[in-house]
């Protein structure tokens, strides 16, 4: 039966694994009550199915392989056009617009941007909201959404 795995799929420990689980299907048969006629026969058509499955399973997680680096390296290059966009529009922003933007960004509440730049707390609502709203043109511009 290894042998058959073997020539089978090509790898030997993927064969061992493959006879284990023919054995353990055997075991838990008998176990429930299953009369196997032709033993030999039974065991190297299960080993037989199990190396299908086994192939099945290796495409099924190649193909998987795929799509995901595909989907990564859409990612990466859709991220880098992002980022070099935003470093642009940022680049458009005085530096009290550029700081306020950047620690929205990173959540902080008026109340720690007020302390953070020294801007009155009381100014920070209209001053981030106009930095947005130019902000959020300049990436219109290039095709972007903020929201």
């Amino acid at each position: 039966m290894h042998r058959v795995a073997f020539k089978m799929i090509g790898d030997k420990d993927g064969a061992s694994d493959i006879v284990q689980d023919v054995f353990i299907d055997c075991f838990q048969k008998l176990r429930n009550g299953l009369v196997i006629d032709n033993a030999k026969s039974w065991l190297y058509k299960v080993t037989y199915i199990k190396c299908i499955d086994h192939f099945r399973k290796q495409q099924r997680l190649h193909e998987i392989k795929l799509m995901k680096d595909i989907e990564i390296e859409d990612k990466q290059n859709d991220n880098q056009e992002m980022k070099t966009v935003i470093k642009k529009a940022l680049s458009k922003l005085n530096p009290q617009e550029k700081v306020l933007a950047v620690l929205y960004s990173e959540g902080l509440s008026y109340k720690e941007m007020a302390s953070a730049t020294g801007i009155k707390f009381s100014s920070i609502g209209k001053t981030l909201s106009r930095t947005l709203k130019k902000l959020g043109k300049e990436l219109n511009n290039h095709r972007y959404e903020m929201y």
